[in-house]
């Protein structure tokens, strides 16, 4: 479900105000007492660009947990991807957009700003890219420009495409040609090697997420230009991971939103019952990550006493209950608010800054937690390993696609079972780890086509990305894997959204934009009409 939320920043929105008073004109003398957007403070701006970053990244994750069933979607896709689902959202990019080209027009005739516009360059060119996969064309170019384009004209989303993908390469440029660091750079620390493999990572993500439409992209040799770039410098071990990290701060509001979502109030979701047979019962062995990514608040049967679970019984359910306290809903079931808030199995220390499960069996705001400090995994070592073993399968780039799968899953352990300082006998072990790798290896050397190897790659994709379903989402979209996802429980023909619908606010606002079905794909999206469910 969407997580309802207020975004208020009194230095933003007084900064956006200054941006739209400056196309009028009252004949005033300059007033020395305000601030204007050629003054303004560049590290001050850029702060803000970072902060509308990781709000508007966290709230599209939300937006997706449930039709990628990391949570439970209890409504139609026609619900949870509705018109007012991305108001907020959309409000912000374009807040930032304009900060953007603030800090951009600075730029230009201040060299000591090179860094400064290339981090700009790039989480813009991040969010941009986002609300393209999620809605197809945007306004952009004549967007911020009200005087001259009171309804700004929709670019279309390979246009878009190009024109990023033109900005990750002169943003390495100049971080490669700055002299002075930023100061208020929350992801790196104004480490400019860092930011080159994170750019250079962000340009491969663009590259196979579009690589069923890649002779659009005005790229060359699609392959070759992968290639190129696994030989660059990418995100290729967990000190580059690009995350935003949480805190455990609740004025103002810094914890991770999964957690005030769990650990405040009593759960008000449901984790989704195919997510936890996935990591519970699809192999011989559990997910090693299991006790990371949720924690169980009570060790009753939800069957024991008056039916807790609704679906018990219940014939066209596929799961209702998995077992083992692992309390959640299948796949479309509306039966919910049964008293059972503190009873649902919930997030847990990865990435939620939640608490480890290891038997306590209590209520989550009762529990030791890291206090919401937890993190968005953005683009990790792990994302960029997968993406590159299905380069590898499907598109022949270097590399081999069993060993890329193995070290993407590696490399996914290795930071959720690092994360949290646990300590605990229930921890997994190394040995669980090479037990589960050596079951995914053995599956894969086991698929008789590449359709079927690329079904063991995404899926073990699937099951990493966790804590971030925009992965996910796009993957499902790309290549209709997992195969075996479940399918709404009260609907065997559904229409899965292939892209959202615009927010209903820009649409009443703005005459150049029509609203539009979410059977509309984006141009990346080339598979067919009914292609996943």
């Amino acid at each position: 479900m969407k997580r309802i939320s207020k975004y208020f920043s009194l230095s933003v929105a007084a900064f956006l105000m200054l941006l739209s008073c400056e196309v009028s004109d009252f004949d005033l003398q300059e007033n020395p007492n305000f601030l204007s957007p050629e003054s303004a403070d560049p590290e001050f701006l850029l702060n803000e660009v970072q902060y509308l970053f990781q709000d508007i990244m966290g709230a599209m994750i939300i937006n997706t947990d449930d039709i990628m069933r990391y949570e439970a979607m209890t409504d139609s896709y026609g619900d949870v991807a509705d018109v007012a689902v991305l108001n907020a959202e959309w409000e912000r990019f374009y807040e930032a957009l304009n900060i953007s080209r603030t800090i951009e027009d600075q730029a230009s005739s201040d060299s000591n700003l090179l860094f400064h516009n290339a981090i700009n360059k790039l989480l813009l060119g991040y969010l941009t890219i986002t609300m393209i996969d999620y809605v197809g064309s945007i306004p952009y170019v004549e967007a911020g420009n009200p005087s001259e384009f009171p309804s700004p004209k929709l670019d279309s989303g390979v246009d878009l495409y190009r024109q990023v993908l033109s900005d990750i390469d002169q943003a390495i440029s100049d971080i490669n040609a700055a002299t002075f660091n930023v100061s208020s750079d929350l992801f790196y620390g104004s480490d400019k090697a860092k930011w080159i493999a994170f750019a250079n990572s962000f340009k491969l993500r663009l590259l196979v997420q579009a690589r069923l439409a890649g002779g659009d992209l005005n790229v060359g040799n699609l392959q070759s230009e992968i290639n190129t770039l696994l030989s660059s410098n990418i995100i290729d071990s967990e000190s580059e991971d690009f995350v935003y990290n949480h805190a455990a701060v609740e004025e103002p509001e810094s914890r991770h939103p999964y957690f005030t979502r769990g650990y405040i109030n009593g759960f008000s979701q449901y984790i989704g019952n195919y997510f936890m047979f996935m990591l519970k019962d699809s192999k011989s062995i559990s997910d090693p990550r299991i006790r990371y990514y949720l924690y169980r608040q009570s060790n009753e049967d939800p069957f024991s006493g008056p039916p807790f679970l609704a679906c018990q019984g219940d014939p066209e359910v596929d799961f209702c209950y998995v077992g083992d306290q692992y309390w959640g809903l299948d796949h479309g079931e509306s039966r919910t608010g049964r008293g059972d808030n503190l009873l649902r199995t919930v997030y847990g220390v990865y990435p939620a800054g939640g608490s480890f499960d290891e038997d306590q069996f209590q209520e989550s705001p009762d529990t030791q937690n890291l206090a919401g400090a937890g993190f968005l995994p953005i683009l990790t070592a792990s994302y960029v390993k997968f993406l590159s073993a299905e380069a590898a399968l499907v598109l022949g780039t270097n590399g081999d696609p069993a060993s890329l799968l193995e070290e993407a899953i590696r490399a996914s352990m290795e930071k959720v079972l690092g994360f949290g300082g646990v300590t605990s006998t229930l921890a997994a072990t190394s040995a669980d780890v090479d037990d589960y790798v050596n079951e995914v290896l053995a599956n894969y050397a086991a698929a008789t086509s590449d359709e079927e190897r690329l079904d063991v790659i995404v899926t073990e994709y699937y099951l990493a990305a966790f804590g971030n379903s925009i992965e996910a989402y796009n993957a499902y979209r790309r290549t209709g894997y997992p195969s075996n996802i479940q399918i709404p429980i009260d609907d065997d023909n559904p229409t899965f959204p292939r892209s959202f619908p615009y927010a209903d606010d820009a649409v009443s606002t703005n005459a150049s934009i029509s609203q539009k079905q979410n059977t509309v794909k984006v141009f990346w999206d080339t598979n067919p009409d009914g292609f996943i469910k």
